[in-house]
């Protein structure tokens, strides 16, 4: 029994979490076990006061019910909702019409309306048919109107005289569809707010897929371009400076060639993680396209230069282990400083000069001047 509520306590903390969501059959499956548990107190209530009548009605209401369970089962959910709505409604009639309001059974029509709009607003099944739980809802509304508008035209079937028993079910009533009220609307209101916060982390998850590489999980060109623009802004505003560095992998090709695309995608994943463990938090990284990669750093040529090298001798000296062979990696970078005024595009296209300059005499080197 311990182990029951352990897991039942687990279950509803990760509700809250949202790390568990109610399913349709849940739904639907309790609620028609509470509503035929309900009928079962009804009717052992009539029976205790010799109305057989009323207490037969509740024992069929409880097996209808049991039927809905099984639908609920087969994911017949339009039909088991209209139906328990359809009985509801019908009980408040029944027991208006032989016993008067005494008793508030009518108070069940209050408890459908939130009940009918939680479960079609969050079942799948009910998708496109928005009439039904205002429909369902004006019906409540009016056999409620019906129920008082029975004790002005005809006097009740049965008579019930005001007892200690009637207060005590009266209150019953009450207490059960405030509760039903305030579940769904709880419920309601959690489902939403699940689903809002389930939303919103989806689209962070979008807006990383399209911010970042998928391989090397480095921010992308799109994304760097939006770091520079900042940066050549704080440059314009506040003299700071920075620079870029432009790296390429030396002879990639060739890995691709000899060794395949996986082990180039390993090369890739080193570099990437190489280079970011050499980076301050201040400054970006990005993949700029295919075996380049664009670095910005916080500071002057001579800064950008030493991290440049530091990075070129981490790469240089690490491997790359791919089917039972080790590969050696090596690459070039160029530096360039930002100068206020200028362009972006200019900035990159110094860099890359250098670059192609240091590819074309030696590679594996840092290109930082004019040559």
């Amino acid at each position: 029994m311990s182990a029951f509520f352990k897991n039942v306590i687990t279950y509803i903390k990760n509700l809250i979490n949202g790390d568990e969501y109610i399913s349709d059959r849940t739904k639907v499956g309790y609620t028609m076990t509470a509503i035929s548990f309900i009928h079962v107190l009804i009717a052992i209530f009539f029976a205790f006061n010799e109305n057989i009548w009323l207490c037969l009605y509740n024992f069929v209401s409880f097996g209808i019910y049991q039927l809905l369970m099984e639908l609920a089962k087969k994911k017949k959910y339009i039909l088991t909702t209209i139906t328990a709505s359809i009985e509801i409604i019908v009980f408040v009639l029944v027991t208006s019409f032989c016993i008067g309001t005494i008793m508030r059974f009518n108070l069940y029509c209050l408890a459908i309306v939130p009940g009918i709009f939680y479960i079609t607003s969050t079942i799948k099944d009910f998708k496109g048919r928005t009439l039904f739980p205002f429909v369902t809802s004006i019906a409540a509304m009016l056999t409620y109107v019906t129920s008082l508008l029975f004790e002005l035209v005809h006097d009740p079937i049965f008579v019930v005289e005001p007892s200690v028993t009637t207060q005590l079910v009266e209150i019953f009533n009450v207490i059960i569809s405030f509760i039903m009220m305030i579940i769904f609307s709880l419920l309601f209101t959690w489902e939403m707010k699940n689903n809002s916060a389930a939303l919103e982390k989806r689209n962070q998850q979008l807006q990383q897929f399209a911010n970042r590489d998928p391989l090397t999980k480095l921010p992308n060109r799109r994304s760097m371009m939006q770091v520079l623009n900042v940066s050549m802004h704080e440059l314009q505003r506040d003299n700071a400076p920075f620079s870029v560095i432009l790296g390429d992998i030396d002879d990639f090709k060739k890995i691709n060639d000899n060794y395949g695309h996986d082990a180039g995608d390993k090369v890739l994943v080193m570099v990437a993680n190489t280079i970011t463990s050499q980076l301050r938090d201040c400054d970006s990284v990005c993949r700029w396209g295919g075996e380049e990669i664009l670095i910005i750093i916080k500071g002057d040529l001579e800064a950008a230069r030493n991290i440049a090298e530091r990075i070129r001798l981490n790469i240089s000296s690490s491997k790359v282990e791919h089917g039972g062979q080790s590969m050696r990696v090596t690459m070039t970078f160029g530096v360039a400083q930002a100068k206020a005024g200028d362009r972006i595009e200019h900035l990159i296209q110094q860099a890359d000069n250098r670059l192609y300059y240091g590819k074309g005499h030696g590679k594996n080197q840092v290109v930082d001047q004019n040559v």
